[in-house]
């Protein structure tokens, strides 16, 4: 009988308690209880038909080959023209890799870029995949505390404070899960000017750009070349086109 079945590392996962919450949702729903699901970031809308029908469109015409493991030239080309339509921001195809959704584009970037005992800085409230993610790669989350007089916010300072020689990432999540937070361009400018002159990459997490109520979303990465260098953008088509089963993100 085997003991040992799987690997420190995966027995070092916590279970998803997002996803604990989204099943205790269900589960009141299904006995009749008027329940308004605060777990899992699903729009209440169905995919848009043009999507659908494109999707069918595709399938009547056999496209389900294997494509290259990064992508298809013709969706890195729409996203290319989206980042440049969106953001403002100049990218090559070769600069952007498609994943099956934004959080394997974050596993990813996160194994990508931390080593054992590297350190990651991460605003709090945040979303729970991120401390997770960091541990599998085994690094170490260096939690800031926000609060709410500032709008659950990190401040410049704060940033400054966090920083040690261990720290190799920053993980920025504007528009944030779960407040909701979207940081300015003045903002986004302050921390930008912490970190323009160190070796600190961005994690930057924007699937939520287009869920914004009176305000504009703004990439870090378009502030500076400095900071278009070391800015990872993770994105996806998860929330902005209610895509969530799909599992189409991507990183550039």
């Amino acid at each position: 009988m085997l003991t040992n079945i799987i690997s420190s590392k995966a027995a070092s996962i916590k279970p998803s308690l997002t996803l604990a919450i989204t099943e205790k949702a269900k589960l009141l729903k299904s006995q009749g209880v008027s329940v308004i699901g605060f777990g899992a970031g699903e729009p209440d809308l169905a995919t848009p038909k043009y999507i659908i029908d494109a999707a069918r469109e595709a399938l009547d015409k056999n496209v389900t080959k294997y494509t290259p493991a990064s992508g298809t030239v013709q969706l890195k080309n729409a996203i290319k023209a989206k980042l440049k339509k969106d953001n403002n921001l100049e990218y090559q195809t070769n600069q952007i890799v498609i994943s099956n959704g934004a959080k394997h584009s974050l596993y990813n970037a996160i194994f990508a870029l931390i080593e054992s005992g590297d350190e990651v800085i991460l605003p709090a409230p945040y979303w729970l995949t991120y401390p997770e993610l960091v541990n599998l790669a085994g690094g170490k989350t260096v939690i800031i505390e926000t609060t709410q007089q500032n709008g659950f916010k990190i401040t410049p300072s704060q940033l400054e404070r966090a920083i040690t020689p261990r720290t190799k990432a920053f993980i920025l999540n504007s528009p944030s899960n779960p407040t909701g937070a979207v940081y300015s361009e003045k903002e986004l400018t302050q921390l930008g000017k912490v970190l323009s002159d160190r070796d600190i990459y961005i994690i930057s997490d924007e699937i939520y750009e287009k869920l914004v109520y009176g305000c504009k979303h703004i990439s870090i990465a378009q502030l500076s070349s400095e900071l278009y260098d070391k800015t990872v953008l993770v994105n996806g088509l998860s929330k902005c086109y209610s895509m969530t089963g799909w599992r189409i993100g991507y990183i550039a």
